[in-house]
């Protein structure tokens, strides 16, 4: 995990384990845009994801990454609350996840 400003970025495994109380102090955690592989050397992954609380909303995003450092963001959302916008990041996460698991 690492700080920049006020954004935390966690790798997608640890966005896994982010619970909503979490997500409310941290305000704005996004995912590595690469992942350590069995060899214990970092692979790009194709997507990062975001989920940050803005007032009265939690706002999520997916981003495909097009030509590092360069993105556009594939989906968003803004829930009401942390509980809802979590259940959705953490499929994100795992959808991603799955994805990798299937390439390696």
């Amino acid at each position: 995990m690492h700080y920049y400003g006020n954004e935390t970025i966690m790798s997608l495994e640890q966005v896994l384990r982010l619970r909503p109380n979490e997500v409310r102090i941290l305000e704005w955690v996004r995912t590595y845009e690469f992942l350590e592989n069995k060899y214990g050397l970092d692979d790009a992954v194709p997507y990062f994801l975001e989920i940050k609380c803005e007032g009265d909303t939690v706002r999520i995003r997916k981003n495909k990454i097009t030509d590092f450092p360069e993105y556009i963001c594939e989906e968003g959302k803004t829930f009401p609350d942390v509980e809802q916008a979590l259940s959705l990041f953490h499929e994100w996460a795992e959808q991603i996840l799955g994805q990798l698991g299937d390439e390696q």
